[in-house]
């Protein structure tokens, strides 16, 4: 079933014409329903599991299904769980599967999901075709918690983060925010310089004749077999306090940009802020094959041993 074939990023759009998509060669062996069809129940049956979970579970959801993944945040990222939630929704008439993903409790929470993939079933001859969309949501949960926990620890300091706050500077948003940083060796006003030696030093990122300081990383996602190398790039404002971190996910171009984290020194007391800000739009370039192509094959195998 399906036979050899493969998909295209950033192919023009079937059912959105003037947009892009992820689009598959024909796939022999299969009508569109019955794709569909083993589609649905690949996720209703618990298999989109990578298998590194604490607790997986799933459940209906306003006719679709609620699947839920937590992760123990390995102790060198400042331990933990960091709960993931999908909520998928499946149109049998149209063929096509709608997934909201939520990056954390809180954005469950808020139904503000990070992306809505899609993912169409065309027919004759029968293909899939695929994309995200982006939403401009701000996140200031665990793992922002995890990154801003470990810079306090290099400085010496037993100060904890707690996530989704009020921001210092607008209570109607809401950040990562420290406690006051009292017992550390680096002051306010040094630590601008502070964070550009820890990100060339302790992360091995690069400093460029500019300034600007470009890093490699993967994150603790990457201990559990479902992270993959990031790139970011870092901008010191010594005038506003702040620090830029434009972020473009495997892009090592570093020209589509995914996101920018913020991270603001507050000074009396001595805290530190962290909020990220995505950037939206519509994606379907290498970086969402890498998710749908694995997805649809596993799919096709599934249904193959049924």
């Amino acid at each position: 079933m399906g036979g050899n074939f493969s998909f295209t990023a950033n192919a023009d759009s079937v059912s959105t014409p003037g947009a892009k998509c992820i689009l598959s060669d024909k796939i022999d062996g299969v009508t569109a329903e019955k794709l569909f069809a083993g589609l649905e129940k690949y996720i209703r049956d618990g298999k989109t599991k990578v298998g590194q979970e604490a607790e997986f579970s799933t459940a209906d959801e306003d006719g679709g299904v609620h699947v839920m993944q937590a992760f123990t945040i390995p102790e060198l990222f400042g331990g933990g769980t960091y709960i993931m939630h999908n909520v998928y929704r499946f149109d049998p008439l149209k063929h096509r599967v709608e997934h909201d993903f939520f990056s954390g409790q809180t954005q469950f929470d808020r139904k503000t999901p990070m992306f809505t993939s899609v993912v169409n079933i065309l027919s004759e001859p029968v293909r899939v075709e695929a994309w995200t969309e982006a939403h401009e949501v701000r996140s200031s949960g665990k793992l922002m918690k995890a990154g801003a926990e470990k810079v306090v620890a290099q400085m010496g300091s037993k100060a904890t983060a707690a996530i989704d706050q009020p921001s210092m500077s607008d209570k109607t948003k809401f950040s990562c925010i420290t406690e006051p940083i009292e017992d550390a060796s680096i002051s306010a006003d040094a630590f601008l310089d502070f964070f550009k030696s820890y990100l060339t030093e302790t992360m091995q990122a690069t400093e460029l004749p500019d300034g600007t300081i470009i890093e490699e990383r993967s994150g603790f996602l990457g201990e559990v077999g479902m992270g993959v190398k990031t790139f970011a790039k870092h901008v010191v404002k010594q005038d506003e306090n702040h620090i830029y971190c434009y972020e473009y996910g495997e892009d090592e171009s570093l020209t589509e940009l995914a996101g920018v984290t913020h991270l603001q020194v507050h000074s009396s007391p001595f805290r530190l802020e962290w909020w990220n800000v995505q950037t939206p739009g519509r994606r379907a370039g290498e970086a969402q094959q890498k998710v749908i192509q694995p997805f649809i094959e596993k799919v096709l195998k599934s249904m193959e041993e049924a």
